[in-house]
């Protein structure tokens, strides 16, 4: 060590860096009982750093802690969002696949509701519980982002005038997940 690297630190910090200075050794060893010595105490604040102001490199280092903490809050934030839309993600692939059995169901239970209904209403209660909408549009208004129209049926056979596109018939339910829809609904419109 320099001398005016010995002048700048306090005395019990030159003799824990330099292993030659005289009482070092012995100082650490009456230590290792648990008890604070004087040498564990830090020597109060020199003319060069006052009492309470970090030296430079220090407010370098805590500085970059300070970035390097808020980057790792940021980091496990993003990582929470992915792992929860690759959730959302993953659940609406499944009940994307588990709609044909969910249509088929409900074709079974028009024609016999004693022997599948229970059945099609356990998986349906199932399906909503985990975030599944169902869209069945009758009598709202024409949406094409939630229905795709096969039927059209002019309101002035009904002898409405009105410009509104309304749902008539339901021919095959959609379905959304949060949101996202899974499957336009099916309808026939009149307007």
């Amino acid at each position: 060590m320099t001398a005016a690297t010995d002048q700048d630190l306090p005395a019990d910090a030159a003799e824990r860096l330099d292993p030659d200075l005289e009482g070092a050794a012995g100082d650490t060893e009456a230590a290792g009982n648990g008890e604070v010595s004087e040498n564990d105490v830090p020597a109060p604040a020199t003319a060069d750093t006052p009492a309470g102001s970090p030296c430079g490199q220090c407010a370098e280092y805590l500085d970059a802690l300070t970035r390097l903490k808020a980057e790792f809050v940021n980091f496990r934030r993003r990582a929470a969002d992915q792992r929860a839309q690759a959730s959302q993600r993953g659940a609406a692939d499944l009940a994307t696949r588990l709609l044909a059995v969910l249509d088929a169901s409900e074709a079974g239970a028009v024609h016999d509701s004693d022997l599948v209904g229970p059945l099609h209403s356990a998986l349906l209660e199932a399906l909503i519980e985990g975030g599944l909408e169902v869209i069945s549009p009758a009598g709202e208004p024409f949406d094409p982002n939630y229905h795709e129209a096969v039927l059209h049926t002019s309101g002035e056979m009904t002898g409405e005038a009105s410009g509104e596109q309304i749902v008539t018939d339901v021919l095959r339910t959609g379905y959304a997940w949060s949101g996202r829809v899974l499957r336009p609904a099916v309808v026939g419109v009149r307007g």
